[in-house]
């Protein structure tokens, strides 16, 4: 279980990066690629910097290989989820992605595990 600390620790420095973060999206141009510096990043960098210093370096290559496998199969839930949505409508068409993200983040996930 995660002592107290630890979960304060995370807390802020997730908030910190979080914020940091929105700074530089406000100041990227053009503003359609401000969501590549969006929370999850900003907490994904947080999170593993305290698993490194709480837990190591091993905790932390197995959290960094899971959110490869959540990064892989998002980008490519993108770029099924619009031609899903036309030919499926919205209720099959995000059903659809949906599965096809879980699956693929479940193999990619196995594949870089140690």
């Amino acid at each position: 279980m995660n002592s107290l600390p630890e979960i304060v620790l995370k807390a802020c420095a997730g908030g910190l990066f979080v914020v940091v973060f929105a700074l530089v999206a406000e100041a990227v141009q053009p503003k359609r690629l401000a969501g590549i510096f969006a929370a999850a990043p900003s907490v994904a960098l947080a999170s593993l910097i305290l698993t490194v210093v709480f837990k190591g370096n091993r905790d932390a290559s197995l959290a960094a290989r899971g959110m490869i496998g959540g990064a892989v199969a998002f980008t490519a839930y993108t770029i099924v989820e619009a031609p899903a949505l036309g030919r499926l409508g919205v209720a099959r068409g995000s059903a659809a992605a949906l599965v096809m993200w879980l699956a693929l983040a479940a193999a990619v996930t196995f594949a870089v595990a140690p």
